[in-house]
């Protein structure tokens, strides 16, 4: 049986107790009374003889140890249901988080809770690193892209973390975990052409303001069909609006109006429907932005009409995916890359996208060939060789 004993000149008793080997193991406890210390020597062979008698996993051990401890202190360590927590967890963003971010975060941890199934229920620290992996490997064989499932991971880690911060675990079982290497899919920006035929496909309607705004202000697709005439300065000239995907930052931001987009809200803004809503696009209030009766699958009505090539990539395998080059997204890039070929410098680009880094700016940067050659030419030694 387990007994403890002080050692000459230190403070803390030490454990002896048996393995069940039958040999002898001597442990400090870090503890300075006596009762305490044989409580927690108890604990130790306890448990070891328990888990002898099978082959344990994670979860056992986690269960044994906590069984012994309930039996031996009279204390009741509370669980952390995997289910509880990351529900809760989920909540919780809905006050930092984007509305869109929020679910895109729900969906992974949805799809997490389904792969554990009935282990879902459990204390979360019965929630081992291969159990993860498992599930992101799942993914990968499902045919997701490597940029997807990265992100996914990133989720997942981020809760765990979470729960790390909370105390309900010690180690983040998703802190490291293999993802295939993401290939990112590059948007491409609308030519000039291109954009006047779109013009020209969705006169009289709300989407011609929508695609101004997207060219010529840069605006994402949900904040050009949520934009407020509170917004709209045509004294001064200057759009002022926080954009969504920054809005817990509470970071505005101020776009000069371009003369193409200022005569079309000039002229908008004299209509008896400008005065009845408060938004620039009525006829979008209310609609949601994905899905297949969503406002980016109209757009891609509106340049099937106007003859504009989404570029659309083959659909991935089991996952039912494609990608397409050019979508509302690319009035963005137009708009971006259009000042990088006048040779507008990057952080003005920058402040003008409301982009954080430089990297993101670069990405919508497309220069166009003679704006590279134009560089080229520039370095020393331009003269023939000799």
């Amino acid at each position: 049986m387990a007994y403890v004993y002080r050692q000459s000149g230190s403070q803390y008793f030490t454990a002896a107790f048996r393995t069940p080997a039958g040999q002898w193991m001597r442990r400090t406890t870090k503890l300075t009374k006596e009762s305490e210390a044989l409580r927690l020597a108890f604990l130790w062979e306890g448990a070891g003889a328990t888990l002898a008698l099978e082959t344990p996993t994670g979860a056992q051990i986690d269960k044994v140890v906590r069984e012994v401890w309930e039996r031996w202190s009279g204390k009741r360590l509370e669980l952390t249901p995997v289910r509880t927590f990351m529900g809760d967890w989920i909540e919780r963003m809905r006050t930092s988080r984007a509305a869109k971010t929020t679910e895109r975060y729900r969906k992974v941890i949805d799809d997490f809770l389904e792969h554990l199934g009935v282990r879902a229920d459990l204390d979360i620290r019965a929630i081992s690193t291969a159990e993860a992996q498992k599930f992101i490997d799942g993914q990968t064989a499902s045919g997701l892209s490597g940029t997807t499932i990265g992100l996914n991971a990133k989720i997942l880690r981020a809760c765990f973390n979470a729960a790390v911060r909370a105390g309900a675990i010690e180690k983040n079982p998703a802190g490291m975990l293999d993802t295939p290497e993401a290939v990112h899919e590059e948007r491409e920006p609308f030519g000039l052409a291109e954009l006047n035929a779109l013009l020209a496909a969705a006169k009289g309607t709300d989407w011609e303001t929508a695609v101004l705004l997207g060219a010529f202000a840069g605006l994402r697709l949900g904040d050009a069909v949520t934009l407020k005439w509170d917004s709209v300065d045509l004294a001064s000239k200057m759009l002022v609006f926080v954009p969504q995907k920054t809005r817990r930052k509470k970071r505005e931001l101020r776009v000069p109006i371009h003369p193409r987009l200022y005569a079309h809200l000039n002229a908008l803004a004299s209509k008896e429907r400008a005065q009845r809503s408060p938004l620039l696009c009525p006829s979008f209030a209310g609609r949601i932005i994905g899905g297949r009766a969503g406002l980016s699958a109209e757009f891609m009505g509106i340049m099937e009409k106007a003859g504009v090539d989404a570029k659309r990539t083959a659909e991935r395998a089991g996952v039912g995916h494609a990608f397409s080059k050019k979508s509302f997204h690319s009035l963005r890039y137009f708009f971006v890359s259009g000042m990088a070929n006048k040779g507008v410098a990057s952080d003005v680009r920058r402040k003008l996208a409301g982009h954080a880094d430089e990297k993101m700016t670069a990405r919508y940067s497309h220069l166009e060939d003679r704006t590279l050659r134009a560089a080229v030419a520039k370095l020393p030694g331009g003269g023939r060789s000799k």
